[in-house]
């Protein structure tokens, strides 16, 4: 059995030559939020310490001490909170790891790729944004979403998919829309090559969830959300997004981003804003994203935090090297 990526502690002296090759940055999205997820960070690092103290006391609260008082216990499972809470850790880890080790600084990275929330902390490392606007955006669009995604008309969820290639999964939405005479469920993340997330209606979830083992699909288990993103029920929230990112300069990175929609590579700032706000009623092509990198020539991906994006870099470049900045 092959082993798990490689743990580096953000306080850890190394050198840049522990990390062979050419090397992608990696940043997770939703799901990796947890109670004290910034507690580590903000009382061993005066540059993580400035970004967290950006968030609204109530949410830094949460991310350093866990609830208190009348706080609901679930402050980060909203995504309001949950977006902006996840950037601040990524980039406050980032740039703590950096300054600790500024030899990884003097390395440019053959690209920065992020998962849907995690492609905002991309931009914000990539310099496209500054960290400032880099949370204030993911707030944003964390508010639009379940704005829009908690309204009766829009209401759904989400639905991951095992053993399930992209056709199969593919397949089971129109079999599924066509059960219920109307579209309502989606591709909402294309992860590897057995791995997919699925999102729409609830109907058409729950169809879905039912009908998985006759599609030929291992496994299916509902996430614990309670709005569909990455579909079409977005629209409403792409457009307003769409508004709120016209007043803010996009510059050019100082790597390339792998695109979310596309999985292409761009260092053009009109594509890297276009590919934010599709984002939000198209799937993320994180698969595709992986091969964009292993074409490229990328040998080394370094994860920011602890999500599952070493894994899946694990499955569908398994000659490569996987590290992961722990807090």
């Amino acid at each position: 059995m092959r082993e798990r990526a490689e743990r580096i502690h953000v306080s850890a002296n190394i050198e840049a030559e522990r990390v062979p090759g050419q090397i992608i940055y990696l940043f997770p999205g939703q799901g990796v939020q947890k109670v004290g997820m910034g507690k580590t960070l903000y009382e061993n690092s005066e540059i993580a310490r400035k970004i967290l103290d950006q968030l609204k006391p109530e949410l830094l609260d949460v991310m350093i001490n866990g609830p208190c008082g009348d706080q609901p216990i679930n402050l980060l499972d909203d995504t309001a909170n949950a977006q902006p809470a996840i950037v601040a850790v990524s980039l406050a880890t980032y740039f703590a790891f950096l300054k600790k080790n500024p030899s990884f600084g003097e390395i440019r990275p053959l690209a920065f790729l992020g998962h849907s929330t995690g492609q905002m902390s991309a931009m914000g490392a990539a310099g496209v944004i500054d960290v400032e606007t880099a949370l204030h955006m993911a707030a944003e669009r964390g508010k639009l979403m379940k704005e829009v995604g908690e309204r009766k008309e829009n209401k759904g969820g989400m639905l991951g998919l095992l053993g399930a290639t992209l056709e199969k999964a593919e397949s089971l939405c129109a079999e599924t829309c066509e059960a219920l005479g109307e579209e309502g469920v989606w591709v909402a993340n294309d992860n590897t090559v057995d791995q997919i997330v699925l999102s729409g209606r609830e109907s058409h979830i729950v169809y879905a969830e039912a009908h998985t083992e006759e599609a030929g699909i291992k496994k299916a288990k509902s996430l614990r959300v309670s709005i569909a993103t990455h579909c079409p029920l977005m629209k409403e929230a792409q457009d307003m997004f769409a508004q709120y990112l016209a007043h803010i300069k996009f510059g050019r990175p100082t790597s390339p981003i792998i695109l979310n929609t596309t999985g292409k590579l761009t260092s053009d700032p009109d594509k890297i804003r276009a590919d934010l706000v599709e984002g939000f009623t198209k799937g993320v092509r994180f698969r595709e994203g992986l091969e964009e990198a292993k074409k490229i020539g990328a040998t080394s991906f370094v994860e920011i935090g602890k999500g599952p994006l070493s894994d899946f870099v694990d499955r569908a470049i398994p000659d490569s090297k996987q590290f992961q900045i722990t807090t």
